[in-house]
């Protein structure tokens, strides 16, 4: 047996082992694509979005109560006399304040919104990237070192797997990185709405509760006036303090994660030769 016959044999067997490996690759990648719904990553990257979502949902239902109080207390009248008879809403400059709950209201929403389409498309998404996967190593099986194929490739690990691991990162570290902030300014939030007291309120009923029940009553509203008035700049900061922990934990640091990993992707799919068979 000569050596060029040797050699021969050598790359004949690397290239149906090369086969087999693509092949395989491809049938796993169908199955994964399948399958999604029981992919750890795709799921636990989902289930941090759906609880980002949740909190954001709470803190939004927060806000439009606070919201609707602040409306209610403006539209109150009250009589003029001294010989001119009419009326005056002297609770009307809670309208700026009102408008600012509103704004961040909507973005919280618009957070709250954004979360759960990630929760929802995060498996769907990672089955397109297992799919693009399986495309790529049917054809490097087919025609070795095509450049459409390592692109499929790069980019299918991107949406498989990179995508839901930078979710994944951003669970374990937002919150460590977010949770004095968070707590400092719910502490300010609570101490502010406890504060206000409205008549015939039960000891258990929460502050929202009490401030329906009270708000018949002139004196509740002024006393919603002074509070919220005098307090309204930490009571404003705390609720953008809160907002930008959602936009850092569901949107800036996973985004930036994922746009590292996108620019590796995207190295690999234009360098290299791809695999040859």
């Amino acid at each position: 047996m000569t050596r060029e016959t040797t050699s021969f044999e050598r790359t004949a067997e690397r290239r149906r082992w090369t086969g087999f490996a693509l092949l395989a690759g491809a049938a796993l990648s169908v199955l994964l694509a399948l399958f999604y719904a029981h992919n750890p990553v795709s799921t636990k990257a989902a289930g941090y979005a759906s609880t980002v979502s949740a909190a954001s949902a709470g803190t939004y239902v927060t806000l439009r109560t606070l919201n609707a109080v602040l409306s209610t207390a403006q539209e109150v009248e009250m009589g003029v006399g001294l010989g001119v008879s009419g009326s005056a809403q002297p609770l009307k400059m809670l309208e700026p304040i009102d408008d600012t709950i509103e704004r961040i209201a909507d973005a919280v929403f618009a957070l709250m919104v954004f979360s759960g389409v990630l929760a929802v498309a995060m498996g769907p998404v990672g089955a397109v990237g297992f799919a693009m996967m399986a495309g790529a190593f049917l054809l490097w099986w087919l025609a070795p070192g095509q450049v459409l194929g390592r692109r499929l490739a790069s980019y299918g690990v991107f949406l498989a797997l990179a995508l839901p691991l930078s979710f994944l990162l951003s669970s374990s570290v937002a919150d460590h990185m977010t949770r004095e902030v968070w707590e400092e300014n719910e502490a300010v939030i609570a101490r502010i709405t406890s504060s206000i007291d409205t008549p015939d309120s039960g000891a258990e009923a929460g502050w929202f509760d009490r401030m329906r029940s009270g708000l018949t009553e002139m004196e509740s509203y002024r006393t919603l006036a002074g509070t919220i008035f005098d307090q309204a700049d930490e009571l404003v900061a705390s609720y953008v303090a809160i907002l930008a922990v959602y936009v850092f934990r569901i949107f800036l640091l996973p985004a930036l994660l994922a746009g590292g990993f996108f620019v590796a992707a995207r190295w690999l799919a234009e360098s290299g030769r791809g695999l040859q068979r």
